[in-house]
């Protein structure tokens, strides 16, 4: 098969829809496919280079279009028209997966689409309703439903975010769910205790929870958490950590590479996800951790956060913004680290049974067979 991937953005940029996006477009080029990703870059020039680099042949195509910058959390591609007009030339794929949310990339694809004739079949996955976006998402809401209305399919990581989700409103019941899957570490590198700090993964936004986890630490004598990611709310967070009397049991780690993560995934006594509203629909994290052998305290949201791992076995589980529950589960793995390894050990197994990367690509190849043997009955693909 010949696949064109339509991203936000692609490693080494960070991010859940980032990690998602190169496991999948590899793991397609080992299977055999064709491969081609387009997404935003990270400055205003466009950038062509193999998806694998060092790899002579089907090594795939990655093209990240100039970004003179961003606004209300949308890169402001401007080239993203032409580079994809020239790729469907180019490359001719059979399908095109958009991942949403990102409204540029909907627009150009049914600008592009209205003049490409036959287009090629369009799948699409949506990772999230917009959330953040309140001034423009009246604007381009209209041009996402549009994509998922034309869509030959339309992809979920889980049941719930497909039932929660108010963008897939009406299409819930064509929803196909294909859970995340990643690369895990060897078994030979994961430790037998966990006893090192509390650790927490991602962007210092107001919705991740942040300000809660400190609030709870404080809470819980001798626990040290270490948070890994920026973001605006960093020094805000640095200054409530002194207020709280706890910065010298909380380290700000910033950005970190692969390498490094899954080094501290390794010695963590547990991951805590403590995110406070839907506009968190999985936590990709939290794979990254079960398949290190870490135990995992997440937010018990309606989304896909809470279906990840199993209750009391892989994870323990609290109300969004309850700081006393959260401290309770803090102290339940401060006191008793055998329990953190129990959790972890159980995480993985549940990670290596679900949530490989080969069970993802093989579920994703055979979506795709479908999607495009009914748009050859139906006489819309080339």
């Amino acid at each position: 098969m010949r696949i064109l991937h339509l991203g936000k953005y692609y490693p080494p940029c960070h991010g859940g829809m980032e990690t998602v996006l190169e496991n999948i477009a590899c793991g397609l080029v080992e299977a055999g496919d064709e491969v081609s990703v387009l997404v935003s870059g990270t400055d205003g020039l466009t950038r062509r280079g193999p998806l694998i680099p060092g790899r002579s042949q089907g090594a795939g195509l990655l093209v990240r279009c100039g970004r003179p910058g961003t606004w209300n959390s949308q890169p402001l591609t401007w080239d993203l028209y032409a580079e994809l007009r020239r790729l469907l030339r180019t490359e001719r794929p059979d399908l095109v997966h958009l991942h949403l949310p990102n409204p540029l990339a909907a627009a150009a694809w049914l600008a592009v689409s209205a003049t490409t004739a036959p287009a090629p079949v369009l799948a699409v996955w949506h990772h999230a309703d917009m959330r953040r976006q309140r001034l423009t998402a009246p604007l381009v809401r209209p041009l996402v439903r549009r994509c998922l209305h034309r869509a030959a399919g339309v992809c979920a990581s889980s049941a719930e975010l497909a039932a929660t989700s108010a963008e897939l409103a009406g299409l819930r019941d064509v929803v196909r769910v294909i859970p995340f899957g990643i690369a895990a570490p060897d078994p030979g590198e994961l430790p037998p205790t966990r006893k090192g700090p509390f650790l927490f993964v991602g962007r210092l936004v107001p919705y991740k929870g942040v300000g809660v986890l400190l609030e709870a630490v404080a809470r819980v004598p001798d626990a040290e958490l270490q948070i890994v990611g920026d973001g605006p709310r960093r020094f805000f967070l640095q200054q409530r950590a002194r207020a709280l009397g706890i910065s010298g049991r909380v380290h700000f780690t910033g950005s970190v590479d692969h390498a490094a993560l899954a080094r501290l995934l390794r010695e963590a006594r547990a991951l805590v996800l403590p995110s406070l509203d839907a506009g968190e629909t999985f936590g990709l994290v939290q794979l990254e951790a079960m398949a290190a052998g870490c135990a995992v305290i997440a937010s018990d949201l309606p989304t896909g956060v809470a279906g990840v791992g199993v209750p009391e076995q892989t994870a323990l589980l609290t109300a969004p913004g309850d700081v006393a529950a959260l401290a309770m589960a803090l102290g339940r793995l401060q006191e008793d680290p055998d329990l953190a390894a129990k959790l972890g050990s159980a995480g993985r197994a549940r990670y290596l049974a679900r949530y490989r990367p080969e069970r993802m690509i093989r579920e994703l190849r055979s979506w795709y067979g479908e999607l495009l043997a009914g748009a050859r009955r139906d006489g819309i693909s080339s």
